[in-house]
Parts: structure tokens; sequence; C-alpha cells
């Protein structure tokens, strides 16, 4: 995913809203780039795309992951239970001190197992499709956590929970743990890139335009205020390029947002740019330029896509994210809202052709 950047300071502005959305005051905007949120994203399957990391990562991640993969235990975790420990990030919302990734393994360990299940369920506990019956499972009603897991499968396409509650905080430590000593030798050179990345976006106007600052920062996700939401928490990640990954905790909303290309560390002058290859990628598939020619004429619900196009929303969702990845797809987001514009100005950097199809 690609930003924007000018010269001197940069002015972003948010784009219009729906009508009969009611704005509330705006967020207030903090980048916080440690590397304790990057360690997170890079034990989550689906956080990120190997392609989007430096040649020498990728191999890395590659086998560690196939490594996850084969920790004692595991079957009594599921498939990708190591996308729930990206929840962990709330602790970091709170306490400004966890900066590394063994700082908080060290705060991660000093939880209940109460306390980290919360946490790892966090964001279900405020989804209005999720929340009764997590709620339920959690004072330890097994039909209800059974509900959940089936819930949880059709929504996610596989199973991502382990079939006890009680197994799921053991899970969670062993997966940190085990992820630790990977992680710690690439955090200093990640930390770099992290920073570099805070800094590029700092000459941006966070205050004057909080909604517009957000947008650019993401390249596409464009929150609107809702009451309740005081702040907004933006973690660069290497390891989750190029998506963001949005949760609420408390009165905030954390997005972890993908670093630019021009943050990376160095590479080879023949590599291309990972924008450029993510832009020809996402348009190389019918059913994407299908989905642009309908954003073309106006902005839709994931529903209003997938009825369109006749294919299923897991579906749909996954084509929204390449084309998201791609910065040619906006998402605005409003509590459970969430619809899909197209942006046209990178549209128009994609060629001729494509302006002539989404044209007519």
């Amino acid at each position: 995913m690609t930003t924007t950047q000018g010269t001197g300071r940069a002015q972003v502005r948010g784009g219009l809203v729906r009508p009969g959305i009611a704005a509330a005051q705006p967020p207030v905007v903090e980048l916080d780039p440690r590397t304790a949120y990057d360690f997170l994203a890079s034990a989550c399957e689906e956080c990120g795309e190997l392609d989007d990391l430096l040649p020498e990562d990728r191999r890395w991640l590659k086998e560690n992951r196939e490594d996850l993969k084969a920790l004692p235990g595991r079957e009594d975790w599921a498939g990708a239970c190591s996308g729930l420990l990206l929840q962990a990030g709330a602790i970091l919302v709170g306490h400004a001190e966890i900066r590394t990734a063994r700082a908080l393994v060290a705060a991660i360990d000093a939880l209940s197992d109460r306390e980290l299940t919360e946490l790892t369920l966090g964001e279900l506990l405020e989804e209005p499709e999720f929340s009764a019956v997590t709620h339920r499972a959690l004072e330890g009603d097994d039909s209800a956590y059974a509900e959940l897991r089936t819930k949880l499968e059709a929504h996610k396409g596989e199973a991502i929970l382990p079939e006890r509650i009680a197994a799921l905080a053991p899970a969670a430590r062993r997966a940190a743990h085990f992820w630790l000593p990977r992680y710690e030798p690439l955090e200093i050179r990640t930390g770099r890139m992290l920073e570099r990345d805070a800094a590029r976006l700092r000459t941006a106007d966070s205050a004057g335009d909080p909604i517009g600052f957000i947008e650019h920062a993401t390249a596409g996700v464009r929150l609107i205020p809702e009451p309740g939401i005081r702040r907004v928490v933006l973690a660069p990640t290497y390891f989750g390029r190029p998506y963001n990954s949005l949760t609420r905790v408390g009165e905030a909303t954390l997005i972890y947002y993908p670093i630019a290309d021009t943050s990376l560390d160095s590479a080879d002058r023949l590599t291309p740019p990972n924008s450029a290859v993510r832009l020809y990628r996402a348009l190389g598939d019918e059913s994407r330029l299908r989905i642009l020619k309908l954003l073309a004429e106006r902005d839709r619900y994931l529903t209003e896509i997938a009825h369109e196009l006749e294919l299923s929303k897991p579906t749909i969702n996954h084509h929204l994210a390449v084309l998201r990845a791609a910065g040619l797809v906006t998402v605005t987001e409003q509590g459970t809202m969430m619809y899909y514009n197209l942006r046209r100005d990178r549209a128009d950097e994609a060629g001729v052709e494509l302006r002539a199809f989404l044209a007519h």
C-alpha cells in the first residue's frame, strides 16, 4: 500500500461522507511506532503478505510460520489463532512503557488466564453480531462458546478458536514465547523502518485534519468520528504490509497500518517498487476490474457488491483487500457501517485503458 508525500508540510483532507451519517467530535490521532506492535503483526498469518517484505525477510517469515504451525499442542488451538494474538496490542494502548517484544511478552505473562482470554476475544466483545454470545461464552456457557466457534468459522471460512475456551490463553502464551526469540534478531532493523515511517507522517497535519491524516497514513481507511471514540492510535507495521488491521480498545481505535515503500531499508536497485507490483497485480483479475467498474458508478457496501457480481462475501472481501492494498479503493467506516469507493487519482495513475474502461 502506498501513501503520497508532498514537500514541506503535507496537507491532507478527508473526503465526504454519505448523507445521514452524523459525525461526532474528531478524535485525537497518535503515531505509535513501537516494535511491540510489529512483533504481534509478524506472528499473524493473515495480517500481511510475503511479497511485500524485503527479499531477505521472506524466507525467514515463511520458515518460522511453518514452525509455528508445528508447535506442540497446535492442534488444540486451530488454524488462524495466531491472528487473535494481534488483540494483545490492546495492552500497549494504555501502557506506553511497554516498548519491545520482550516487554510485551512479560506483560502477557503477568495477565491471568481470564484476563488474557478477554484480551484475545476483545474485539468480539464489541461487535454487535458477536457480543452477546461472546459474553456468555466467557461466563462459562459451553453452548455459547460452541455457537461462537461456529459463527466465526462461517465468517472467516476456517476454524480460528480451539475446541475449549480454557485452551485459548495457554495457546496465546505458547505462541508469544515461541515467536519472541525468532523476532528479536530483527527488532532493531525493523524498529528503524517504523521510526522512519512515523517521521515521514509527522510532516502532515494530524491535529488540523485528523480524518484526512488517518486516510493519508493508511492509504485508504476513512474513519468517520463517532461517539465514544476519542483517540485513534496509528501503529506502523512492517510485517503487516500491505494491509490495515483495526480494533477497538475502550475509547480508542487501534490501527495497525503498513509502512510505505519509502520507509523500507534499501533494496536492490532492480527491485520494482511494491506499490507498482500491487497495482498491476490487482488489475490482473476480471472480478476485481468488475468491482472497480461498480465503484466508479457510486460507493457501495460489500453486500451490494457480492449481490451484483453473484459472488460470496468472503470472495469479495478478498478482492477488496487486494484493491485496497493497491491503493485503488477507500473503505469508510463508522461503527458497524462500512462501504467502499473508488480512488480515482490512483486509477488515473494506472493508465489510459483503465480510465476508459471505468468511464463507460
